[in-house]
């Protein structure tokens, strides 16, 4: 049997190989800090330092009229609503699957008509805060609302909408709303599959979307590989979790994830991924950065220490004393 010759690299290929590698390492660095050089700076319509999430669930109902009123007077720049389709076609503003849990009737919402979806339980559990309950016992349970009677009652509030379903029924009847009332740069909205966003930037392109979870993690490996500044961003925000909130036992066992892996993953996540220089490459191209959800000063100060652009948070009033408190705060990054 022969012995493989395997011929050594000449100095000319390492050359070759060194320059190629230091061309490639230099062009993106500089693509990172300035990547106005290759894309176009996108325009954010609208300062969002102050959004309710669910409409601010730690001290009115989720998701209900009563609690958007109550973000509205605090001044709340953008509200978090989540939707969903009836069996009889009407969106609605709610952010579960099944009614169990906000309303104590048992079934899924596709499975109503929107004439005999229940009311609201008057006392409910803050998602992002275990243990906590928004307690409204002293005052009539809260009806589900549809999405057309959001816009009409808060014509000029930026509103960010998480479509809960990949459902492309949904996904129609929620453009047809937005164009209806002229809510394209009034409007953020996207979902937490690729599916979904695909649909929401092919049926409404001009509207504002957000990326789903799935392509934030491709952003982090792009980043991290120093391929991001050569790739289009289609995206008009960034949300991102508070990793070191949702990494936290108390989150997880909540949702019956308190598992090794998860914790690792969320561990990693939130390492990487809130990173300031990352937050700065997208502000240079123009694309806000929100994260989600924080609920005490400690929270805010993090967030806005890492350069995020605003806070969803369940508590607005909280957030409005921190605002207040912090006229310092810069403006937007965008």
């Amino acid at each position: 049997m022969g012995i493989w010759f395997v011929p050594r690299p000449s100095p000319r290929a390492f050359s070759v190989l060194a320059a190629a590698v230091t061309g490639y390492a230099v062009t993106s660095y500089v693509l990172f800090k300035k990547p106005h050089l290759l894309h176009k700076r996108k325009s954010f319509p609208f300062i969002a330092h102050h959004i309710s999430h669910r409409g601010g669930a730690g001290e009115r109902i989720e998701n209900s009229k009563e609690a958007f009123e109550n973000a509205c007077a605090l001044g709340t720049e953008l509200l978090e609503i989540d939707c969903r389709l009836t069996k009889d076609n009407e969106v609605v503003v709610f952010h579960d699957e099944d009614l169990k849990r906000c309303t104590g009737v048992e079934g899924a919402v596709r499975d109503f008509n929107y004439v005999d979806l229940p009311r609201y339980l008057q006392r409910l559990e803050v998602a992002f805060e275990p243990g906590t309950f928004c307690d409204r016992t002293n005052v009539e349970p809260s009806k589900i609302l549809r999405l057309r009677d959001v816009f009409e009652a808060f014509p000029n509030v930026p509103i960010n909408i998480d479509i809960k379903d990949n459902d492309d029924r949904l996904v129609h009847a929620v453009a047809d709303l937005i164009r209806e009332y002229k809510r394209e740069k009034l409007t953020v909205w996207g979902g937490m599959s690729c599916e979904i966003a695909d649909k929401c930037r092919r049926i409404l392109p001009d509207a504002l979307i957000f990326p789903p979870g799935e392509y934030v993690i491709r952003i982090l490996v792009y980043c991290y590989l120093g391929l991001l500044p050569f790739m289009p961003i289609p995206y008009s925000c960034f949300e991102l979790p508070m990793f070191f909130k949702v990494r936290s036992r108390a989150f997880l066992r909540q949702r019956g994830s308190d598992t090794l892996s998860t914790r690792v993953f969320f561990a990693l996540m939130d390492f990487f991924m809130t990173s300031p220089a990352l937050f700065r490459h997208l502000h240079a191209r123009g694309i806000p950065v929100f994260l989600w959800v924080g609920n005490t000063p400690e929270d805010f100060q993090k967030a806005f220490d890492l350069g995020a652009d605003g806070v969803m948070t369940d508590y607005p009033t909280r957030l409005r004393a921190f605002l207040s408190s912090h006229p310092s705060l810069p403006g937007p990054h965008w």
